[in-house]
């Protein structure tokens, strides 16, 4: 079978895939001068669902700032969620009946490599007892099972272990179903509407108000301002000097990078959807050290020295068949592929001006053609009995801390600014569970907040 040709100039832009989402309604800009309980400054997975639990937890006066101009690491229609943030989610369910919005597709979950790569995954799903299958991918139980991937060339000692718990989640959906929510929970009060956050400044210790700025200038006040603008976080924050070195949590914050990610799109026919990969789940792949060599993957980038950023560096993530309604990319069906190693932006003049122009640019860019290469010539070695009828690469990023973990952290002197960065690309399956845990915070704060 020939290699497909990757699409150059085909770009992805940020917007796109958003704009062929269902998007719900955007309230009218209130007035300036307006005081809310809540200000929320990004409406990705994280701050709907942050917006969502501050307005079931009491909260009423919530506005979420849903910007245009800024790129976003969640413009895509499929986000892989692993089995540990989709077993047991129950209320995913009440969320989409209850919104009439469904946002995850259950389609099991696949991780194969080493069997220390397979085990760190396999540990905690004992851990958390969820049903799942071990073997040799050598084995016929494997084979029989995943008749769509390749055994050639794959490491004797290879395992695999997969679930039927896991699969993706549309980011867009799962917002507009959180901000259904949030509004029946804080009974029409709680608005969102297209407006860039661009300063936010500090009460002060004094218990005077945070003050928001937008991008036509006007100012809002409010009791707490949660920052959940996913790779603009920390740029923003500095921007706005509320990391102060002085200050232990936010010199931690402080220390949240910008890594460049370039994902590939590999058309299918509709055939090949409901026939060779018909049940295809979510995978992780470890791949094999011949391979990478073969396909010439630079090892880990200058700086990327982490547990976490190693990993990336010799794995990818694929995803099943999801419908792309089009114009970028044309309307079809496509398989992701994503991973390899960390590429930092600069923070040596980490100025605001500069991260965002230099994000925009690439965010609106194919993305890094060496890595989409390689992307390619992984994909044809997993894949080797799939006509593949088209490439396209996209440009993508995500913030991530310098262990790996996500960061929650109260700024400012009033201490009535929650930021929140460092979620690796992950945060759309655990995005509820940490809105509810970021809710709470803020519910603290406003109770420290409040007159005596």
């Amino acid at each position: 079978m020939a290699p497909s040709t990757r699409r150059r100039g085909t770009r992805v832009r940020a917007g796109d895939a958003r704009e062929a989402a269902t998007r719900g309604a955007r309230d009218a800009r209130p007035p300036p001068g307006s005081s809310f309980d809540v200000i929320v400054l990004g409406n990705g997975p994280i701050g709907s669902a942050v917006a969502r639990h501050v307005c079931a937890l009491g909260a009423r006066r919530v506005l979420v700032l849903d910007s245009e101009r800024l790129t976003s690491g969640s413009d895509d229609l499929g986000r892989i969620v692993r089995p540990l943030d989709a077993e047991g989610r129950d209320e995913w369910t009440d969320m989409e009946q209850r919104s009439g919005t469904t946002f995850f597709t259950k389609r099991g979950s696949l991780a194969i490599g080493s069997e220390t790569f397979v085990e760190r995954g396999a540990s905690r799903l004992r851990a958390r007892d969820v049903a799942h299958r071990r073997a040799k991918t050598a084995d016929d139980a494997f084979g029989e099972r995943f008749t769509f991937f390749t055994r050639k060339d794959v490491p004797e000692g290879y395992e695999a272990v997969w679930d039927d718990v896991g699969g993706y989640v549309n980011p867009h959906s799962m917002r507009e179903a959180q901000n259904a929510l949030m509004r029946e929970a804080s009974e029409g009060n709680a608005m969102v509407v297209r407006a860039t956050g661009e300063r936010v400044e500090s009460g002060g210790a004094n218990g005077d108000k945070c003050t928001v700025t937008i991008d036509d200038g006007s100012a809002y006040t409010c009791d707490v301002c949660v920052m959940a603008c996913g790779y603009y976080t920390e740029p923003l924050a500095r921007e706005c000097g509320l990391i102060d070195d002085g200050d232990e949590d936010a010199t931690r914050f402080g220390e949240v990078r910008i890594a460049r990610r370039t994902v590939l799109l590999a058309e299918v026919l509709e055939s090949e959807v409901t026939g060779a990969l018909a049940g295809m789940p979510t995978i992780k792949y470890e791949v094999p050290r011949a391979i990478l060599d073969a396909a010439r993957v630079r090892r880990v980038s200058k700086g990327a020295g982490s547990d976490h950023s190693a990993n990336e560096a010799k794995s990818v993530y694929v995803l099943p068949p999801i419908y792309y309604p089009g114009p970028v990319p044309s309307a079809g069906w496509y398989v992701k592929i994503g991973g390899g190693p960390l590429d930092y932006f600069d923070k040596t003049d980490a100025s605001w001006i500069k991260t965002e122009r230099e994000l925009a640019e690439w965010m609106s860019s194919d993305g890094d053609e060496v890595v989409a290469d390689q992307l390619h010539d992984i994909l044809f070695h997993m894949f080797p009995g799939i006509n593949f009828q088209s490439l396209s690469s996209k440009a993508c990023a995500y913030a991530t801390s310098s262990d790996g973990s996500l960061q929650v952290q109260t700024l400012g002197v009033g201490r009535d600014v929650i930021a929140v960065a460092g979620c690796q690309g992950k945060g759309a399956g655990p995005a509820d569970a940490i809105g509810v845990d970021v809710a709470r915070v803020v519910i603290d704060r406003l109770a420290a907040r409040a007159p005596p």
